[in-house]
């Protein structure tokens, strides 16, 4: 099997949505493969295992069509989850905020979240923690989580996870839900008991008419092919209440805006709501159809010859004088966190370059972006663009939060400064990718999802090796498809 069999591709297009090349050169080839030798020993033929012919492929495409263990087997072997506790936090922040908001006006409300594809369950997890640690009766809220493999429901049913699930600052989370225990931690009974796991698929119709007042779908509706993402988008959009909210991959808000979805404006959280009739909040197509990027191969030096984008920006020549009366010297740095949702407080950019006596960062942006200032964020960002050697960092952040305002052809060009500077830069592809197919570019837009891929490939992380939400790092369960 030189190349991928038609009929496994378009097995696995119909099974579970997945356009095969999204999981990386040759991976359902050598899935294949090896489910097919799997079946070659267990029928006692060991001389023909290493040597797989037409006929033994056609023996394995009977079994894969009459024994629905098999089905589910191959789609194990391409299910690789890898995700970790709040990831992409700022879609927890939200969650808590809004909930609690939802609740003070209506207290006897219960509000129904549901996490597909949940893979091994650290979303759902860090949904349940999040509202707890806000103070969120547990009564107020119900959890569902539901995923394609049945392997990841088990593990997420166990609830120990290992170190790779704990990942960045702070952790004490851990510290009030999680207990050692032999092969990692043991999530709390009470967080657990919180969260309702199911084996589903995206592409099947719902169970039931439940209607949910958060979804989370993160970085998975990426992999599949258009179709299996207008079917998964209506899906979850039948499920939605009146009033509710869905989160997304960052490259994947084109996808959401293709439909009758608008942007809830809250930096950093990719959160959509049904757009109300009459209202325009879809994204307009772009006024142009933006041309690829060049993929060199070195890096360049320079920027093209594109202008930025007319924003204003404030002098930034004056200094801050010094106070008349002694005060605390503010601080750069967010110190300690009550819990992994408090935001910390921020100096503004004077005082900054008061304390330092030197310009601002891409870093001190980014963290102001974070905190949802993007008036100061995009200053400070424009400010190193234009008075300092640029970096591909400030660019993508730059376009972030002109993607964020709705100035969405701002944002390509942005991203591709960003690329132009660094063409193997993940992110900016994957949100250029998403523009160019809200413009209906989508030729344009697959190859660009092609050169992240190569670009993970080249870092050694391809998505077969790999597997949540945002690199193609997992199969994100509910559906196969590996998560950037």
């Amino acid at each position: 099997m030189v190349a991928v069999d038609p009929r496994f591709e378009a097995w696995l297009s119909h099974e579970t949505g997945i356009d095969a090349p999204s999981l990386g050169p040759n991976t359902l080839e050598r899935a294949v493969l090896d489910r097919t030798r799997a079946m070659l020993a267990a029928r006692g033929m060991p001389h023909t295992v290493d040597a797989v012919d037409a006929a033994a492929l056609d023996a394995y495409w009977l079994r894969l069509n009459t024994a629905p263990d098999e089905r589910q087997a191959l789609i194990e072997a391409l299910v690789v989850p890898e995700t970790w506790f709040f990831r992409d936090r700022e879609a927890f922040v939200t969650l808590a905020r809004v909930v609690g908001e939802k609740l003070a006006r209506e207290p006897m409300r219960v509000l129904r979240i549901l996490s597909a594809p949940c893979s091994t369950g650290e979303e759902p997890y860090s949904a349940a923690m999040a509202l707890l640690d806000a103070g969120i009766d547990p009564a107020r809220f119900t959890i569902d989580a539901i995923d394609i493999s049945t392997r990841a429901i088990e593990q997420a049913r166990r609830a120990v996870y290992g170190r790779n699930a704990f990942r960045g600052h702070p952790l004490t989370f851990r510290d009030r839900h999680f207990t050692e225990a032999a092969g990692g931690w043991q999530l709390s009974d009470t967080v657990r008991g919180l969260v309702r796991f199911a084996q589903g698929n995206l592409s099947d119709a719902p169970a039931d008419d439940t209607r949910y007042d958060f979804i989370f779908c993160r970085n998975v509706l990426i992999y599949f092919h258009r179709d299996a993402q207008d079917q998964a988008i209506r899906r979850l959009d039948s499920q939605l209440a009146e009033d509710g909210m869905i989160f997304v991959g960052p490259a994947e808000t084109g996808l959401m805006m293709r439909h009758a979805m608008t942007s809830a404006r809250i930096p950093l959280a990719f959160a959509f709501q049904r757009t109300a009739a009459g209202e325009t909040g879809a994204r307009a197509p772009l006024p142009f159809r933006l041309p690829l990027p060049p993929e060199p191969a070195a890096s360049a030096v320079g920027l093209p010859g594109v202008a930025l984008p007319s924003v204003p920006v404030r002098p930034v020549a004056a200094r801050v004088p010094a106070p008349s009366r002694p005060r605390p010297a503010p601080s750069l740095a967010a110190g300690p966190v009550a819990h992994p949702l408090a935001r910390p407080v921020l100096p503004t950019i004077p005082e900054i370059e008061a304390v330092l006596g030197e310009p601002p960062t891409v870093a001190q942006a980014r963290r102001l972006a974070d905190a949802g200032n993007l008036d100061e964020a995009e200053r400070v960002a424009l400010e190193i663009a234009n008075l300092r050697a640029p970096e591909a960092d400030t660019f993508y952040l730059l376009g972030l939060i002109a993607d964020a305002r709705g100035r969405h052809a701002d944002a390509g060009d942005f991203y591709r400064k960003a690329l132009y500077l660094e063409p193997a830069h993940y992110e900016a592809l994957t949100h250029l990718a998403a523009l160019l197919d809200v413009a209906g570019d989508t030729v344009a837009a697959r190859q660009l999802m092609l050169r992240a891929e190569r670009a993970l490939a080249r870092q050694g992380k391809t998505p077969a090796a790999s597997s949540e939400s945002g690199t193609p790092e997992h199969t994100r369960g509910t559906h196969g498809a590996r998560r950037p």
